[in-house]
């Protein structure tokens, strides 16, 4: 007996089952995912180097097809980046990572032939775990509901490290129900995989991923677009038989929008409302964001076309071309396409070649679905399915970054290997033991240095684990003796891109070991040039030790290259304080300010009014800008008046406006008018001496003043808050004009001012 009959379908089930590994201590739970994945790897091609007797076939077919070929050429010049790549350990990590997917489809491949009913088989195994993966969504939603009451989509992860990759896990498997619920016979079968169905459209409605919106849509048009064309072809009985699948699908759709809508709507879970904004363009922050990404990386492509930046290594670039945006150390990592970024990563070929996969794999799947006439219709539409499939992967892949994804590729290397094999099928080569077996000891050989760099990225994600949980919190729990080893030196950055051995740097700056800081963060530098928190800690050296022209200088790097990081502008600007340097201040000023935060303005306007010239206009202009972009902020509005008046002026007019309320509070109105003009001539920018005056120059009579002083109010200086309204009013009153008053009454009464309610309805109503 041929024991590939029962080995070939585990190794794809365990290859399926690659997703469920959790993250078993690491910060991300795709490194004990990519090591697993290299593990597998190793195990099948032993298996089928010591029975390859059995799998001579599917070799000649895997080394003769022109998408292996293809992809193989594809996997070549991405290792060759390492010659170019900015960060050339992460062209390491991410080598490794696309040789295992490379080795991953070319073993799916020749497993394929051990296994008698593929079609039946590999659909019945991705339903199983598509239920499973359901399940987990619909259980945690549950438990949303019943301890919040709501449903936090964006923590709607499933068994996945988040919804992206649980919405498009889902979502590229239901081709695989459809096709069973056009083929099943019984109807409790066709029943239940309809009931899936629904439960999976319920499920994506919820986790509310838009890509995935889009890509389930592109599905279900696309099966029943085929179901139409069947039916062209097909006799009476077999039509009842298209409508019913049809009906099936529909129905399940229908049901999950009615629930969607009627039952979670009220939830947090308007799938709807959250399809609307696809093209809310200029509203929706992450569109916005994802066109932005886009630019940059066709920016890169344009600046260099040949060759990129390094396989893996856009997480880096992209921060130079998002540097004015970037908050805090949260980069975008991602380029959020697949295409696109390898673009930028490995140039024009690199780009072409990746395309090409797909294109190839479309060109072979049409011509088996269109020309293959001969062969089953049930099994022309299974390639189809396949190729509606690799649609849902293609719409993950230019809107996200599924080639990151372990949990996914699984599902898109089955596709290739798929139809390839199929492609192949009747093109019999004669095998060619000796290359077929050099092939799979090359593989082999190339999966050890793999293995290395994932088991070191997976016990570096164990150890970044507590590196980042102080780095985060600012805490210094490790110890520091343990600094030095909690982490491989591979690789160099973290999972958010701080270099590792900058983390590290930040304990011995603490213990003030500034040597020992100093080599590490040289090192971190050279990990990651555009980050500048090395920059920051030997700022932070410098100053401690008192160099402060050091200090600054690496500051000044730290904020022209960040500018939006809270704690490079903060460090810089305090520097510039410090030093007294005038032109450093008017040289960052545009930069500190750019993005209007109020804590950068205050300390601008603190540090300048500081240093300097008394009523500088440039200074008053920007201070009186402040006042505009922050007209409730109380700070903002006495630096303004302490740069526009001056500190002495503005202590007269506190002094002259103190006096004159003690006078007013005892109802000599004459002294209190006389008192408050001199705080008005003192400070003519608050508004609070205006009305003072005229409070005053009302109660004595001299109403002419009293409305000249609240104009200045009303037309310059209004706080909005309805008092000056209402003293203008009352002025008109006693000048025997309520008509007059009526509408400033109106207008201090709905800008809340409570005192104006009677008067109103006393003159007005």
């Amino acid at each position: 007996m041929n024991s590939s009959n029962f080995i070939a379908p585990l190794f794809l089930i365990l290859y399926f089952c690659i997703g469920f590994i959790p993250n078993w201590g690491a910060v991300d739970k795709i490194a004990p995912q990519w090591l697993g994945m290299n593990i597998l790897n190793g195990i099948v091609i032993l298996y089928i180097l010591f029975n390859n007797k059995y799998f001579l076939g599917a070799l000649s077919k895997l080394l003769g097809s022109k998408l292996t070929l293809l992809y193989g050429f594809f996997i070549l010049w991405a290792a060759g980046s390492y010659f170019y790549a900015l960060n050339q350990t992460e062209q390491l990590v991410n080598i490794s990572r696309q040789v295992n997917v490379f080795l991953m489809y070319c073993c799916m491949l020749i497993l394929l032939s051990g296994i008698k009913n593929k079609i039946g088989f590999l659909s019945w195994v991705l339903v199983a775990i598509l239920t499973v993966e359901i399940y987990y969504v619909l259980v945690q939603a549950i438990d949303m509901i019943n301890t919040r009451g709501l449903i936090a989509s964006s923590e709607l992860k499933g068994v996945t490290a988040n919804r992206n990759i649980t919405a498009f896990s889902l979502a590229i498997k239901t081709p695989f129900v459809y096709y069973l619920i056009h083929t099943q016979k019984k109807p409790f079968i066709k029943i239940s995989l309809v009931l899936l169905s629904f439960a999976v459209f319920l499920g994506l409605m919820m986790i509310q991923s838009r890509a995935s919106f889009l890509a389930t849509g592109f599905g279900i048009a696309s099966f029943l677009g085929a179901l139409v064309f069947i039916g062209f072809q097909a006799d009476k009985k077999h039509v009842k038989k298209l409508i019913f699948s049809a009906s099936g699908v529909l129905l399940a759709l229908l049901m999950a929008i009615t629930i969607n809508q009627t039952v979670l709507k009220d939830k947090g879970a308007d799938a709807v409302a959250r399809a609307a904004t696809i093209g809310a363009i200029t509203t929706d922050d992450s569109i916005t964001a994802r066109i932005r990404y886009y630019t940059d990386v066709l920016n890169q492509f344009k600046s260099s076309p040949i060759f990129g930046v390094g396989l893996g290594n856009w997480k880096l670039k992209s921060i130079d071309f998002d540097k004015y945006n970037i908050k805090g150390y949260v980069v975008p990592y991602h380029a959020h396409s697949d295409f696109i970024q390898l673009g930028a990563e490995l140039g024009l070929f690199g780009f072409l070649s990746y395309l090409g996969i797909f294109f190839l794999t479309i060109f072979f799947a049409f011509k088996l679905v269109i020309k293959n006439t001969e062969k089953p219709l049930e099994q022309r539409l299974f390639v189809f399915l396949l190729l509606v499939a690799l649609g849902i992967y293609s719409v993950d892949a230019s809107l996200n970054f599924p080639i990151a994804r372990p949990q996914v590729l699984v599902v898109w290397t089955l596709i290739l290997a798929l139809i390839s094999f199929y492609y192949y099928e009747e093109k019999e080569k004669q095998p060619l033991k000796g290359i077929s077996r050099g092939f799979l000891w090359i593989s082999l050989f190339l999966l050890l240095p793999s293995l290395y760099v994932s088991n070191s990225v997976y016990n570096s994600l164990k150890g970044q684990m507590f590196l980042l949980q102080d780095f985060n919190s600012n805490n210094y729990n490790v110890p520091l003796n343990q600094v030095d080893n909690i982490v491989p030196d591979m690789p160099n950055i973290t999972v958010t891109t701080i270099p590792i051995n900058s983390v590290k740097a930040r304990y011995y700056v603490k213990a003030k070991k500034y040597d020992k800081a100093l080599a590490l963060l040289d090192n971190g530098t050279d990990a990651n040039p555009y980050l500048f928190y090395s920059e920051i800690l030997k700022s932070q050296i410098f100053q401690e030790q008192g160099k402060l022209d050091s200090a600054k200088i690496y500051a000044r790097k730290a904020f022209f290259g960040l500018p939006n990081n809270d704690l490079h502008a903060s460090r810089y600007i305090n520097l510039i304080n410090i030093t007294r340097d005038k032109k450093a201040l008017e040289e960052a000023f545009e930069l500190l300010t750019y993005k209007n935060k109020l804590v950068n303005w205050k300390n601008y306007l603190i540090i300048a009014n500081g240093i300097s010239n008394v009523k500088d206009p440039i200074l008053i202009e920007r201070a009186k800008k402040a006042t505009e972009i922050f007209p409730n902020n109380g700070e903002i509005k006495n630096l303004y008046n302490q740069i526009a008046v001056g500190t002495g002026k503005l202590n007269e007019s506190i002094y002259y406006s103190k006096t004159g309320l003690d006078y007013f509070n005892k109802g000599d109105f004459q002294k209190a008018a006389i008192e408050f003009e001199k705080a008005i001539e003192a400070n003519p920018l608050d508004y609070a001496h205006f009305e003072n005056a005229a409070t005053a120059n009302y109660m004595i009579g001299n109403l002419e003043k009293a409305e000249e002083q609240i104009d200045m109010v009303i037309n310059d200086l209004n706080p909005l808050n309805g008092k000056c309204e209402y003293i203008k009013a009352l002025i008109y009153i006693k000048m025997g004009d309520p008509i007059g008053a009526c509408p400033y009454l109106a207008t201090a009464r709905d800008s809340g001012f409570s005192q104006a309610v009677g008067i109103f309805q006393q003159y007005c109503n």
